[in-house]
């Protein structure tokens, strides 16, 4: 998991901003009124399911990878839309964009799913009234409560918005893992596990959550990360033991470093090791 930007653009977020996201939310409180107004949404069907169009701009905002075990999603499982915060659980956060992000099946359907841990106060939904108003301007100012337009917010914000629930899981839009995460290469088993840094109880609640919500330690990881960790440990020894000209090494340095590059899959576990091999 690497710090992804999220574009606050309109021409990238269109569908989200705007008259198009007042939509949405007039929409969202129709379905909220027809299951009962009792707190929850039935999102299972299928035409509330209004996110789906912003998969192509958060894919390129996690270039290609899943945002959360890193791995290119064509390699692991089609990509998702996946609700950071869950809609089962914050049912007035569904079309928000500042909820969303680029995951995998694997991690959005077989493990997250709707498992967010906090050890905050969970935030409190928007006080409904028992029946939707009628009046227009009522009605404007509660849809307005929502969401936040993404257009017209920034990161600090957003991170002001949530910060009280304390998520033991990263976000990797709000927050850079890179400060939680360290890696355990086993070469007996050709692994590479993701561990917390020692002594540092922060980090080890988020590798904790990263591991049990994500499953960022299963089996088909450790092996992807080993064949990664593999050939960039054969480049840095190449480089080490080169006796090439200062010209070539400093080229051979620079296509080293191309391997951790943010489009590269696991680059926050390269950029890891290569800091430890002062090659950063």
């Amino acid at each position: 998991m690497i710090k992804i930007t999220r574009s606050r653009k309109a021409a990238d977020i269109r569908a989200y901003t705007g008259a198009h996201l007042k939509n949405k939310l007039n929409a969202l409180l129709d379905y909220y009124y027809e299951d009962g107004g009792n707190g929850t949404v039935n999102f299972k069907i299928k035409t509330r399911q209004k996110w789906k169009t912003a998969k192509k701009q958060l894919k390129k905002e996690s270039h290609d990878k899943c945002a959360y075990c890193e791995a290119d999603t064509a390699a692991v499982a089609h990509g998702d839309v996946e609700h950071f915060r869950p809609k089962s659980l914050y049912w007035w956060l569904a079309y928000c964009y500042d909820n969303y992000t680029f995951s995998c099946q694997i991690c959005n359907q077989s493990y997250k799913s709707d498992n967010f841990t906090i050890i905050g106060p969970r935030l409190a939904a928007p006080v409904i009234p028992v029946a939707k108003p009628t009046i227009t301007r009522t009605l404007e100012v509660l849809v307005s409560s929502l969401c936040p337009d993404p257009a017209k917010t920034n990161d600090a914000a957003i991170q002001a918005l949530f910060s009280t629930e304390d998520a033991d899981l990263p976000n990797p839009y709000i927050d850079n893992p890179e400060h939680y995460f360290a890696w355990r290469v086993i070469p007996e088993t050709e692994e590479v596990w993701l561990v917390p840094p020692a002594g540092d109880p922060d980090a080890a609640r988020a590798v904790a959550s990263a591991v049990s919500t994500l499953g960022l330690n299963r089996v088909e990881l450790l092996r992807l990360r080993w064949q990664a960790y593999d050939g960039l440990e054969t480049s840095v020894l190449a480089f080490q033991e080169s006796s090439a000209s200062d010209e070539k090494k400093q080229e051979m340095l620079v296509r080293i470093r191309r391997q951790a590059g943010d489009a590269r899959p696991f680059a926050g576990m390269k950029r890891f090791f290569l800091k430890q091999w002062n090659m950063l």
